[in-house]
């Protein structure tokens, strides 16, 4: 077993797999950790699930991701100190891809998805060692659940493996000891994704009382839904879109329940179909399972604790004249939290005025979604963003996929859409056009993993919005340097 993980860590480039006993190492949700497993005792059949959304909350919000994620797209910039603070996310921004092969941050992305690949198959491998002690039905059917929010790990990394490189690596389940790999097409990926998550659909619960937030079959219909709107099939978006409508009990909040939607107030909120979660377990030191450097990367900058950052995936300035020239009030006051003012909560941010280009000493604004208030930060934690979640699916998204898939296949793609502008304070959109529905996407779900930079290029606007993107070149990320150098077939 060390040899297999040797090479799968020299294929990966390092990335730091689990061993046998990895769930044992890990703070895991709302337990303390055990000493040794018996795998004859079903109460601790939970502990490799644990063990997964532990690593899928670390790996997917590192913070140097979330700029590959957004910063190609046209709501946010790389910020920070200067035009040199991290420079090559600049050049990502622009697509000058050649200058970012040996980028830290995207070989860091690859190894982190991956990384959740392969720590799903050891998890399930733990799993399935508590498969001879099944006696019940009952039994049987929790396992089933258990490998369901396993895999479900594992396929959301591929959503965004295919979605960020295209073409990709499968690693083979028989032979995860495999250093070469040929890659796979993107609709390979996808097609692939899609399987995992039928085969476990079934077992996946409609909710989760016992794990609240934990993985649901609305959570997977949903990736399902988004994976079918990358390839354009809207019979499947609108199939998914519709049972999570009609059976799944989510809503949009509203009124001040929105104003705290991506807050420590606002975690696991009924339109909440998936985040990835942190505590501080309520206390002012000690054990804190925190989103970390996600939130500080984007906070402000010269600010005092707890409401203070790096000031990096600053707001464009064309983002903000768009919510401005939409009238944009209330949605205006989530998505964005604006520097030189004092918040509705209070909290003064200080002015920033980069001397950089797109700013060039005009005022830069934040993402408000990284915002959390410090009337809601445990006294004692000083840290931005302490005790709060990191949201993945919303309500919001199914509502405008499904009256997307309704536009294209002919229905009334108004209700589901206005439902969403009636929220924000909007008026009602009668006959609404594909661009309606992208637009309210750009305002509805900015700067939320690379969900417009995806939206432009699947409805091929992206020519035509980005400066510098040429079509088909610069849909997807150059394969890092350190993985080509491992991995030959990735330069085929």
């Amino acid at each position: 077993m060390k040899f297999k993980y040797l090479v799968a860590a020299a294929m990966m480039g390092m990335v730091v797999l689990p061993s046998c006993n990895n769930f044992l190492d890990i703070t895991q949700e709302n337990t303390n950790p055990t000493e040794a497993i018996n795998y004859q005792d079903l109460s601790q059949m939970y502990a490799p699930v644990s063990g997964v959304y532990a690593v899928a909350r670390s790996k997917f919000t590192q913070w140097e991701i979330a700029p590959i994620f957004n910063i190609r797209g046209d709501e946010v910039t790389k910020g920070g100190g200067s035009d040199a603070d991290q420079h090559d996310y600049l050049e990502l921004e622009h697509f000058n891809y050649s200058a970012i092969q040996n980028f830290w941050a995207l070989n860091n992305a690859w190894m982190a998805l991956y990384g959740v690949v392969y720590n799903t198959f050891d998890n399930q491998k733990l799993l399935d060692n508590f498969k001879p002690y099944l006696k019940t039905d009952k039994d049987q059917a929790l396992y089933a659940q258990y490998r369901g929010e396993i895999v479900f790990h594992r396929a959301l990394a591929y959503y965004f493996i295919a979605n960020l490189w295209g073409d990709a690596p499968i690693i083979p389940e028989d032979n995860q000891m495999a250093v070469v790999i040929p890659k796979s097409s993107q609709q390979e990926i996808r097609s692939s994704v899609i399987d995992m998550l039928k085969d476990v659909l079934p077992a996946l619960p409609a909710q989760q009382p016992e794990h609240p937030g934990a993985v649901t079959k609305y959570a997977a219909e949903m990736l399902i839904a988004k994976v079918a709107l990358q390839t354009k099939d809207m019979a499947t978006v609108k199939q998914m879109t519709d049972d999570i409508i009609a059976n799944g009990g989510f809503k949009l909040v509203a009124g001040a329940e929105y104003s705290k939607l991506f807050q420590r107030d606002g975690k696991l909120s009924p339109e909440s179909l998936y985040e990835f979660q942190y505590t501080d377990f309520g206390n002012a030191s000690g054990d804190n399972i925190y989103g970390g450097s996600w939130f500080q990367s984007q906070g402000p900058r010269g600010g005092f604790a707890p409401i203070t950052g790096w000031g990096f995936g600053t707001l464009e300035p064309g983002f903000i004249k768009f919510m401005k020239d939409r009238g944009e009030k209330m949605r205006y006051q989530v998505d964005v939290l604006e520097s030189g003012k004092t918040t509705p909560e209070g909290d003064v941010i200080p002015l920033f005025n980069p001397s950089y280009a797109p700013y060039n000493g005009d005022t830069a604004n934040y993402n408000g979604k990284a915002y959390n208030p410090a009337n809601q930060t445990t006294p004692g934690r000083t840290q931005y963003g302490t005790d709060n979640n990191i949201r993945l699916f919303r309500y919001a998204d199914v509502l405008l996929m499904n009256a997307e898939a309704k536009l294209s296949l002919g229905g009334d793609a108004a209700t589901p859409l206005n439902q969403v502008r009636h929220r924000a304070g909007l008026q009602a959109i009668a006959n609404p056009t594909l661009d309606d529905i992208l637009n309210e996407r750009r305002a509805e779900l900015s700067v939320e993993w690379g969900n417009r930079f995806d939206d432009l290029v699947r409805t091929d606007k992206a020519k035509e919005v980005l400066k510098g993107f040429v079509k088909g070149q610069s849909e997807f990320l150059p394969y890092p340097t350190a993985q080509v150098d491992l991995n030959p077939e990735l330069a085929k």
